[in-house]
């Protein structure tokens, strides 16, 4: 009877120093920003860092942006992508990552490619329509561009290509401020 309970005993005493050991662990996910209450993970850092090629302070404020503009954007039914725009949406991103996306699922590039969609519609259909180029301004951009050039084209041919870059200028620039609106509205959180 004596030799039972010392034996309990002494198992019982390594199981505690078993439980007083630290355990080495290796760390999976960390949250590294929260975004009024949605957590940002680092493994979502971590694979915009590589699709981008952007260090990692960039790369959480990239992922800070486009969780608030995809939060909106998601808000609109039709910016919504269409099955055929979300898959070229998804082969593009494929692309422009090439070996970047080494190691990536499909699944995970292919659901970045219809956040980035549904964004990317979401700022044409509310902002382009409010972005206008004049004609005045285009004989200026052309005037800028081409001024004392003997190889200049012509301002009829070359007035598409300034007319677009014009408008997409202007349009980055309201992306821009909406933006900044998005972000003055929002609680933002980081976790060092």
């Amino acid at each position: 009877m004596r030799s039972d309970s010392r034996r309990l005993r002494l198992a019982l005493l390594a199981a505690a120093s078993l439980l007083a050991t630290p355990v080495r662990g290796e760390v999976i996910e960390r949250i590294v920003a929260v975004v009024d209450e949605r957590p940002l993970l680092l493994s979502e850092v971590l694979t915009r860092e590589r699709l981008r090629d952007l260090e990692r302070a960039a790369s959480i404020e990239a992922l800070i942006d486009e969780e608030l503009m995809f939060r909106e954007a998601a808000r609109l039914p039709q910016a919504s992508p269409t099955d055929a725009e979300a898959e070229s949406a998804c082969a593009n991103l494929k692309q422009r990552a090439g070996t970047h996306a080494a190691g990536l699922s499909d699944s995970s590039l292919c659901r970045i490619a219809r956040r980035e969609a549904t964004i990317l519609k979401y700022a044409a259909f509310r902002f382009a329509p409010q972005v206008r180029v004049e004609d005045d301004e285009l004989r200026q951009a052309y005037d800028t561009e081409y001024a004392g050039r003997v190889d200049a084209p012509g301002f009829a041919e070359a007035a598409p290509a300034l007319r677009a870059s014009l408008t997409d200028r202007r349009l980055g620039d309201r992306i821009e401020a909406w933006v900044t609106e998005l972000r003055a509205a929002a609680r933002i959180r980081y976790n060092p």
